[in-house]
């Protein structure tokens, strides 16, 4: 195996297990999904590479709350986009990415779920 296939497959190894630990896009679109015509969520907004894991996609966090159908179509949109990291490469976005809540540029906590309220429930990740 060359070194960047390696790289690659470590990389890819690395992501399936923090998908295990957090909502991935796949799963934020159909909590999404699952909401009622007309129901508010959350104001995550602004979707890009997440600074902390470049293959990752995070989400800023903004004042009050939006319809979900915006967010949905956010989501939607991010789904298969290429996003550039921080520093750099392209990152393509697929079902099984992990989500994050935090600006542009910096790392922030986890998104652990969707509440029925459309609320959002964050975990800081844990340092080893």
């Amino acid at each position: 195996m060359n070194p960047q296939a390696f790289f690659d497959e470590l990389s890819a190894q690395w992501k399936r297990q923090r998908s295990e630990t957090q909502m991935t896009l796949g799963e934020l679109i159909a909590a999404l999904e699952a909401m009622p015509d007309g129901a508010e969520v959350a104001n995550l907004r602004d979707a890009h590479s997440y600074r902390g894991y470049y293959s990752d996609l995070a989400f800023e966090r903004g004042i009050g709350i939006r319809p979900v159908s915006e967010l949905l179509s956010e989501c939607k949109a991010a789904l298969g986009n290429t996003f550039c990291g921080y520093k750099g490469g392209d990152y393509v976005m697929d079902a099984e990415t992990p989500v994050w809540v935090a600006y542009y540029g910096s790392c922030g906590p986890k998104l652990i779920s969707l509440g029925p309220e459309g609320q959002i429930e964050i975990q800081e990740e844990e340092q080893s």
